[in-house]
């Protein structure tokens, strides 16, 4: 009967996991921005930076806040992303509500991914918003994540293997520092630095988070009984 104020990070995994132990994309009210087409590392970040180009201060806009998707695919190829990468970025925010058209369309699927034709301008959504702003650097996001990201370093990608299936804490604890550094380090080996987008600040607003996490998992190894009275 007593009140009880629920975790942010438990309210963040009810609304990416919903009613499912893992994430799964179709079902999910959140985006895996960390997916990729391509067997490209830095692409892990493209459609983060496309979000965050769009909510630039920065950016050229029209009056209704849409930016012109010539210009976003200029942008990013600027940073090496080619405009086959950028235009599936675009086709899959939209899809996935964290961006809008000028057309308010969606796009269809087939054998190849989301095709249909680009149009000329888009901006970003609240859930757009939330995904960069609240969601990237912290631990419930990443910990679902883990499950829908491919990963290219070999190493890594066998100890977080190894924890998949485990439920425990501190196992889920390991492998969500493992994928964010994995990250981390995805970043600092690319060229990678626009004006409106830093990884690094991402996880640095994240650590909080997942100190609330390492101290949980402290707290319940420590108050685990070790063996109950002989009778």
């Amino acid at each position: 009967g007593a009140d009880y104020v629920i975790p942010i990070h438990e309210f963040s995994k009810a609304a990416i996991l919903g009613e499912y132990s893992h994430y799964v994309s179709e079902t999910s009210l959140a985006m895996n921005v960390f997916d990729v087409q391509t067997a490209d590392r830095k692409e892990h970040f493209l459609c983060i930076m496309i979000l965050t180009y769009l909510l630039s201060s920065g950016v050229r806009k029209d009056r209704d806040g849409f930016v012109n998707t010539n210009n976003i695919v200029q942008e990013m190829q600027r940073w090496g992303f080619v405009p086959d990468q950028t235009e599936n970025g675009l086709r899959k925010l939209t899809n996935k509500r964290l961006i809008e058209t000028t057309e308010r369309i969606t796009f269809e699927e087939d054998l190849l991914g989301l095709v249909g034709e680009v149009p000329n301008g888009f901006r970003p959504t609240s859930i757009g918003v939330y995904h960069v702003r609240r969601w990237i650097g912290r631990f419930s996001y990443l910990d679902a994540m883990v499950f829908d990201t491919p990963i290219f370093d070999e190493q890594v990608r066998e100890f977080i293997s190894s924890k998949l299936g485990s439920f425990d804490i501190s196992d889920r604890y390991e492998r969500t520092v493992a994928f964010r550094d994995y990250l981390s380090a995805s970043w600092e080996a690319s060229s990678l630095r626009p004006e409106y987008f830093d990884w690094k600040e991402s996880v640095r607003e994240g650590m909080r988070d997942f100190g609330i996490v390492n101290w949980a998992k402290g707290r319940r190894k420590t108050s685990r009984p070790r063996g109950g009275a002989k009778r």
